[in-house]
């Protein structure tokens, strides 16, 4: 009974352990700043939010393709050939551990 008392102790306390890291990785805000776009799992760009200027460029993949806009230090998906448009409903990168996916179109942005 008591050795059962203690492992649910220990799993309750790793379970809030991971809980709370999981809340501050989400809201902490990332000290990553390069921004790196790849297209069918090749890099096709990186950009410095920290530095770049406003831009809008397109990354193509087959006979689909992503609109991509970087404004104000930050990067989105403002447009996109996609059906279910979920790329550009995710909205601003915000870490590193949401990236933006457009599974149609084969590609990622990610925080490194």
């Amino acid at each position: 009974m008591k050795r059962t008392v203690v492992i649910v102790a220990v799993c309750a306390l790793l379970a809030a352990a991971a809980c709370i890291y999981i809340v501050f990785a989400l809201n902490g805000g990332s000290e990553k700043h390069i921004a790196q776009i790849s297209s069918d799992g090749v890099i096709v760009r990186s950009v410095d939010l920290l530095t770049a200027q406003d831009e809008t460029f397109t990354v193509t993949y087959g006979s689909g393709y992503n609109v991509i806009t970087v404004k104000n230090g930050e990067i989105f998906v403002s447009g996109a050939s996609c059906p279910d448009k979920i790329c550009e409903h995710h909205g601003a990168l915000k870490n590193e551990l949401l990236p933006i996916v457009c599974m149609p179109n084969k590609l990622i942005i990610t925080l490194v």
